[in-house]
């Protein structure tokens, strides 16, 4: 996976955005491992070490759309993931803007 989608994914998850908190160091790990695991199609129950290894198959794109709520700070990321048959694209967008 690339790292820029997994620090991307963290820096969300464990610092929050302009108006929460975020669920910090371990919970922040959580939901970024749920996060990459929904993404890459991983099975229920995959470890850490196989959601890992099918992320680094999957072919990722970030993005930010153009639009009136995605405005490009911090808080607003996009991915789409392909996986690695190209049979199966996950798309996560995400914001905090008011």
């Amino acid at each position: 996976m690339p790292a820029h989608a997994w620090h991307r994914l963290f820096g969300a998850a464990s610092d929050g955005g302009a108006h929460s908190r975020g669920g910090f160091g371990a919970y922040g790990r959580l939901a970024t491992w749920r996060s990459v695991a929904a993404l890459t199609g991983a099975p229920p129950g995959a470890t850490v070490r196989e959601v890992a290894a099918l992320a680094e198959d999957c072919t990722w794109v970030s993005f930010g759309p153009d639009s009136e709520w995605f405005n490009g700070d911090g808080w607003d990321l996009g991915f789409a993931v392909l996986s690695p048959d190209g049979r199966r694209l996950a798309v996560l967008a995400a914001t905090d803007a008011d």
